[in-house]
């Protein structure tokens, strides 16, 4: 199977099926890091890293589960790793951990979804509640700017097929990828462009018997 992620349909990929793949290639690059957040954070601005490819579900998470997490940093509670996949355009995109760097970088800016990002129902920090990140203390600023959380980044060496079926075996969060998303972690092009579009189109989910837009992408 050729290495190529643009020109593979998504529905080609059976993951219930063993991996055909000769022992020179059975092998995942991986770099191991400690960055700080606002390392992450710069590097998302510079479009570099990308938390929410449009593979991915939207934000998920509430606002008080956001703000939990940002009180998690100030109490030095260790994160969970963060997941990257390095890919051939340069850029490094988020598989496991878009969540959390969406709140993280969303409570730096102000901004969650478009609206006033303020910390609520803290349950330790309670004298935060109602604060903006500019509102802190310089030093509880610094502790969020500069708390550094672990990174395994998946080189471009590595198999498309073989990272798949490493995403799969990571994919136990309590909000999960589901298969089409995890093949779309690994295969883009026009082709998903088009279902996300599509997915997106109010007469198209009609047509589906869906309600409403989908915020995830379905088989």
């Amino acid at each position: 199977m050729e290495d190529n992620n643009n020109e593979l349909l998504p529905e080609l990929i059976d993951d219930s099926e063993p991996l055909d793949l000769p022992e020179s290639k059975r092998k995942v690059y991986t770099e191991q890091g400690d960055p700080e957040i606002t390392s992450l954070h710069q590097k998302w601005k510079r479009g570099k890293l990308n938390i929410q490819p449009d593979f991915q579900r939207g934000f998920v998470w509430d606002p008080i589960k956001a703000s939990r997490l940002i009180e998690s940093i100030l109490l030095d509670i260790p994160l969970p790793v963060i997941y990257l996949s390095q890919e051939k355009d340069g850029i490094e995109y988020v598989i496991d951990g878009q969540q959390r760097l969406t709140s993280f970088f969303s409570f730096i800016d102000g901004k969650l979804l478009g609206k006033d990002f303020k910390l609520n129902k803290l349950n330790v920090f309670t004298e935060l509640n109602g604060s903006y990140f500019k509102d802190l203390p310089d030093e509880l600023q610094d502790k969020i700017l500069y708390y550094k959380i672990r990174t395994i980044t998946f080189q471009k060496e590595s198999k498309q097929d073989l990272k798949f079926e490493v995403f799969e075996r990571l994919n136990t969060g309590a909000v999960s990828l589901n298969d089409q998303e995890l093949r779309n972690c690994i295969y883009r092009g026009k082709y998903n462009d088009l279902l996300w579009k599509l997915s997106e189109d109010e007469t198209f989910c009609e047509l589906l018997g869906y309600k409403e837009p989908q915020k995830r992408m379905l088989d």
